[in-house]
């Protein structure tokens, strides 16, 4: 597995969109991200500018927190695209996700993005085609934003936002 680590930081809710969109943007069939970070550290803005990178329909993105799971389909820049959200905060096990629909042929069938997912330990094996971004409060509204993972996309996050 070619893993890397970058660190970087959001000046601000553009900013994190920009992250999430080179993400997006780097990210194919199979890949999951997993998202982890205080209360309002910026996880569904960064599941938006994913949907961007995607060539998605942006204002389809909202916080599935009650609904657990949202699909987001459409024309992205490769074709048909689909991402799905997933809001981990309210749900006690991979068990519990399953049973809303996040299966393994759900997953080779889109990007799926897991905010909470810290709560969920093992729902997805960590493998070459996952992303861990850690988003996390600063001083002056600014968020640290640490990606780990596939090398693919951490440079395509770095490059895009002049880190590298």
């Amino acid at each position: 597995m070619s893993a890397a680590v970058v660190e970087l930081v959001s000046e601000g809710l553009e900013r994190t969109v920009a992250i999430g969109a080179a993400v997006g943007g780097a990210c194919a069939v199979g890949d999951v991200v997993l998202l982890d970070g205080e209360l309002g550290a910026g996880k569904t803005q960064f599941v938006r500018g994913m949907a961007r990178g995607m060539g998605l329909d942006v204002a389809q993105v909202s916080s599935p927190t009650f609904v657990l799971m949202r699909e987001y389909e459409g024309e992205g820049a490769g074709g048909d695209a689909l991402l799905v959200h997933i809001d981990a905060y309210r749900v006690g096990s991979a068990a519990e996700l399953a049973d809303a629909g996040f299966t393994a042929e759900l997953r080779g069938q889109a990007v799926t993005a897991i905010e909470w997912a810290d709560r969920v330990p093992g729902v997805v094996a960590l493998d070459e085609r996952v992303l861990g971004v850690r988003l996390s409060h600063l001083d002056g509204g600014r968020r640290a934003v640490e990606l780990r993972g596939r090398a693919a996309l951490v440079d395509a996050a770095r490059l895009a936002c002049g880190d590298g």
